[in-house]
This record gives structure tokens, sequence and C-alpha cells, in this order.
């Protein structure tokens, strides 16, 4: 499953990479030459010429127009397709290629390889470098089939992580182990690596255009590109349908083109056993919201999963097993892994999400408002402060806020927040790293200057905000990676394809938030293809809003858990194990909804839980 290679590598390297990615024995091909090694297994190819050799892994969705650009038949195989594009542009291939990829060409004349991955950030691609010797593989397991690879914890990515901190783009949890960002390329030639963005964003002209229909239709026309491009011949495709705006889009147009093809779709909701109170923003059951999509298209059969499918420690202990990387949300991961088993029983190949949809076609537009205030536009921010009241129906305490948050030093802004009761979140509620530990990284500044939030570090640039977030996005290439791996599906998220990413930075800010309303844009696009009780809901839906009884359930678990951490050296330094304890103790029991209990368990416990789980398995901890 994927690709590995290098260059100056010992005999048999490549041979162990490869097998440690491999899922199975099907499709195995392998270019290896004196000079390099480069392999693929699977669905990944590798193929080669005079002048360069390549492997990649993914999907190319613009092929049609890449062989007509090239002049190429339509009977050209992906692989020579790919070493003709690599001809015409050089390094700037990349540009050309759409579609959720990682690659990697070797140039014989230049004696460099390139590893690139697209923006979307699903695919995964790693390298290890040193003493002239290179590396690489699709996954961190392939890199570990060398013995000279270490497997060593690099603590101050890790506090970073535990911080729920930026992380710095080319650093992994692993010393000497980089990984290629999405929208990068790595260039290694003569021992030395240099890393390059070939995507900009950053640099996209503003759209303007004539109405605001225009803009509707065109992100319209957009997301059904992307979602087509994400359906091929033959095979089963499923979605997750929760009840928000972006999965009731995907889900929507992709069963609007299967119906056209005669195909049928598998949606999934999670949902709660256990009825939780709804508050005024948020609504705790998506299942009816979701099967109000499903009935608006006779070809969606609508599959209902637990959200506490199975217990919270056995789920981990499954997305552990494929994943190189600690999971993200033990909480979500329970439904996650329920819905990814059915899938599998019911054998779809395919699962189609919306995971990116809040950084673009449902993008909120709560930036404008900061955005004008700090560019000194005082009657444009008047403006929007009026549509805020009158169309989104906020408060003027909560829009005066909304602006001081924006405009003010943050001592002075928690000052004021403190006098009004409304103290901010601190770092110390939401992670349960060792305050000690935090300190010798260099981090602690850094973390209370985030509160919680990457909005505190863009200050009102909507574009440098939802480029943060896409940017701190690894996870999901790591989560889509191990899904492959554990369950034999592939992942796509058209709401992540790089052309609507590119179009939704380019639409300007207030049509996203257009008289006030947030996520204007995408309620008027959809109209007519989701329901209106789904457009028309302002309140945002909670995941796993049961989550307290399963959790209930595990607490033997987690206390042994817990207890296990104190035999791992570097859990005690890194991880605040007596806070943990502390926590279990005061357990507030399954009806207390509040806040603070949420913040407290669902994240600063359940971060720190999965962070000990992954350094005593990187350490090889039993006890």
């Amino acid at each position: 499953m994927g690709f590995c290679g290098g260059l100056n590598l010992a005999p048999g390297t490549a041979e162990r990479c490869l097998a440690a990615l491999r899922r199975s024995a099907r499709g195995l091909s392998a270019t290896v030459a004196a000079e390099y090694d480069l392999a693929a297994c699977e669905d990944a190819i590798a193929a080669q010429d005079s002048r360069a050799a390549l492997a990649f892994d993914g999907r190319l969705d613009n092929r049609d127009a890449l062989l007509r650009h090239l002049g190429l038949a339509a009977s050209t195989d992906t692989g020579a397709l790919l070493l003709a594009a690599y001809h015409r542009w050089g390094r700037d291939c990349f540009t050309h290629l759409i579609g959720d990829y990682a690659c990697a060409v070797w140039d014989r004349d230049q004696r460099a390889f390139y590893l690139a991955t697209d923006p979307g950030a699903l695919r995964t691609l790693f390298f290890w470098t040193d003493r002239g010797r290179l590396l690489f593989a699709t996954e961190q397991r392939g890199l570990f089939a060398c013995p000279e690879v270490p497997r060593e914890i690099d603590p101050d990515q890790m506090a970073a992580w535990v911080s729920m901190l930026p992380r710095e783009p080319l650093r992994t949890f692993f010393r000497g182990i980089n990984r290629v960002p999405p929208g990068h390329c790595v260039r290694w030639a003569a021992g030395e690596f240099a890393l390059e963005r070939w995507w900009q964003p950053e640099n996209l002209p503003t759209l303007r255009l004539p109405r605001d229909a225009d803009y509707e239709d065109a992100l319209r026309e957009a997301l059904d590109e992307a979602v087509r491009a994400r359906i091929r011949p033959g095979e089963r495709i499923g979605s997750n349908l929760s009840g928000g705006l972006d999965s009731s889009s995907v889900t929507a147009l992709a069963a609007g083109e299967l119906a056209t093809q005669g195909r049928d779709l598998t949606a999934f909701t999670a949902a709660p056993r256990h009825a939780q109170p709804a508050s005024r923003n948020r609504f705790t059951d998506e299942w009816p919201y979701a099967a109000e999509v499903a009935a608006l298209y006779p070809n969606i059969e609508h599959v209902r999963i637990d959200n506490d499918a199975e217990p919270l420690l056995d789920a981990l202990d499954l997305r552990e097993a494929g994943n190189d990387w600690p999971v993200l949300n033990a909480v979500n991961n329970v439904w996650v892994t329920g819905i990814y088993r059915e899938a599998r029983r019911r054998r779809l190949d395919v699962m189609l999400q919306g995971a990116m949809g809040n950084m673009t076609i449902s993008y909120d537009g709560n930036q404008l408002l900061e955005g004008r205030l700090r560019s000194g536009h005082l009657l444009g921010a008047l403006r929007t402060a009026i549509d805020m009241r009158r169309g989104g129906g906020r408060s003027w305490l909560s829009i005066a806020g909304q602006a001081a948050d924006g405009v003010l030093p943050a001592p002075l802004r928690r000052h004021l927040r403190a006098a009004f009761g409304k103290n901010e979140i601190e770092h110390s509620d939401y992670t349960a790293i060792r305050p000690d530990f935090l300190r010798r990284s260099g981090l602690a500044e850094r973390a209370r200057e985030l509160g919680g939030t990457l909005g505190n570090l863009t200050r009102g640039d909507s574009r440098a905000l939802r480029l943060a977030v896409l940017d701190r996005s690894d996870q999901r290439g790591h989560s889509a990676m191990a899904t492959r791996r554990l369950f034999g599906i592939d992942v796509r998220d058209p709401t992540s394809d790089r052309r609507v990413i590119e179009l939704c930075l380019s639409i300007p800010d207030e049509q996203f938030a257009r008289g006030g309303v947030p996520r204007s844009l995408v309620r008027g696009a959809m109209r007519g293809l989701v329901p209106d009780a789904v457009l028309d809901e302002r309140r945002k839906g909670l995941q796993a809003a049961d989550w307290r009884v399963g959790f209930q359930a595990a607490l033997p678990d987690l206390r042994a858990e817990v207890a296990r951490l104190r035999n791992s050296p570097f859990a005690s330094e890194c991880l605040d194990l007596d806070r943990m304890d502390a926590l279990l103790d005061a357990w507030p029991g399954v009806e207390n909804t509040s806040e603070k209990a949420n913040t407290e368990y669902r994240c600063a416990f359940s971060r720190a839980l999965t962070a000990g789980r992954f350094i005593r398995r990187i350490e090889g901890g039993n006890a």
C-alpha cells in the first residue's frame, strides 16, 4: 500500500520497506536500478524511462486534460503520463496535477529526487536522510523497516501536539523523520534537501463577480466537479452523513451523480442511543437532519451507527494498529470506527466526507468584522455589525465582545473579559501536559497566545486562518492512510479538492456571511439539493453527544491505563498523570453536560490518553 525508495541504501532496504507497506499480496510492481531504489505495491505505481523514474500513490483527477495538453493518446497509462508531465514542466509539474497524491521523481541528469504531495492532505510521504543516504516511504512504518532509522520521539513535537499547538511543517513525532507537508516539494541532491511550497494560495487574487447568485453557482459547480472526480466506475461508494451542511452537500451531489449512472450510495450517520439535551447553539442528534437528506434521494441507503458502537479502548486498540501517529480524538474514534467496520462489512471501496468544509465551502465569515476593524474600514465594520444583529440574530453585547477581541491587545482583552465574568479558556483547562515539560520545550508563551483557537494567531485575516487550519491537517492524512490499511476503504473529501479550496479562498469574505448570516454562501448554493431544514438550521451538530456513557463504562480500564503510563519514563515526564488520576476520581457522571466537563475529559484527558498510549507503544511497554 504505497511506495518507498531512496539512494545509497544497503542491499535489501527497499524490499524490507515495501514489505512493511504492503497490505496484501495484490499488485506488486517495482523499479530498481543500480543508482537508486524505487518500489511500489498494490494501488501505487512505479514507472521509468531513459531520463527519469517515479512512484505515485493516489488519484489523478485531471487525467483527460493532461492528455490533451501533452498531446498523448487516451490509452496512455498513468505512469507514462506522469513522466511526460515531468519532462514538459520539470519540478513545476506538480502545479498541473489535480487529485489526492504523493509522488517521488528521480531525475537521472540532475541526480536528484523530488518528493511532493498535493494540498488536500489525504496522502502522506515521509523521508529520512543521513550521511548521504535518503530513504522515503508513504508511511513511517516503511522507514522503520530499515534498522538504521531510529524510533526516538521528538519531545518538542509531542509538547506541541499535547498542547494543541501548530507544529513545524517538516517535523514528525520522531527525531530525524521528516514529512513532506501538503502542497510542498522536497528536493534532495548531493546529500542535502530543500523544502519548497509549490502551492501558493496566499497569492490568489480576489474573485469579483457581478451578482451574489454567481458566487453560489461557482461554488456549486466546483463542488459538483470535485464530487464527480471522486466517483470511479465499478466502485462501491459510501458517505459520512451528519446533520451539517458539508456532509449533506457532498452526499446530495454524490447521490445525484450516482443516480444518473444507475448506482446506489450508502450513507452512514452516527447518532446517540441515549437522548441528550440540546442547547441554544447545538443540537445533539444528527439523525433526523441526515434522514431528511437521505429521503430526498431514492438511491441512498441510510445506515445508523450508534455513537457507542464499541468500547472506547477497543476502538483505540484497532485504530492504533493502523496509525503511525497518535489518535486525535478518542471519543469520536468510537463512532468513526463503527462506521468503517460496517462499511467494510458491506464491501464498500470509497467513503466520501466533508471534513474540510468548515474552511472551504461552509466557511462562516466570522473574521469579517475583525478584519474590517483592523484594516480601518470602520463604515464597513458598522454595516457588518448591523447585519450580524439583524440577519444573524446576534446580541449587541456579543458583537461588541467579538469586536473587542479583534482589536484589543491580548492582556487587556483578557482583563475586560474577566471583569464581565467571561474568563477566557486557559491552556491548562484543555490540556494535561506537565507545566515544567511545556516550559522546557519553549512553547509556553505560544500556548498562551493561542488560547485554544488559531484565530488568536491570525487576528482577522480569514485567508491566513483557513490556511493555518489546512496546514495543521496532517492528522487527516494519517487517519486516511490508517483507514485504507485497516478497512481497505479509500477516504475522499471533495471539500479539500484543490480547485474548491482555491475558489473558496478567492471569494470575498462578505459572501460567506451575507446579510449577517454565517455560512450564507453554501446555504444559497445548495438550495433545492439539500433540505431546507438542514440549510436553515443555525445551530451546529454535536458529534458523539452521549460520549459520557462510553467514557463512564471505560473508567476502570482508564484508571489502569494511567497506571501503566506511570511505568513509561517519557510519559511521566511529558503528561500530568496526577491530574489525569484526579480527573477520573472527580468524574461527574453521565448527567453532567457542562462545557467544563467537556473540556476537561473530552479534550485534556483524552488527548493525554492517546499521547500516552502512543508513547508506550513506541517505547515497547506492555506493563
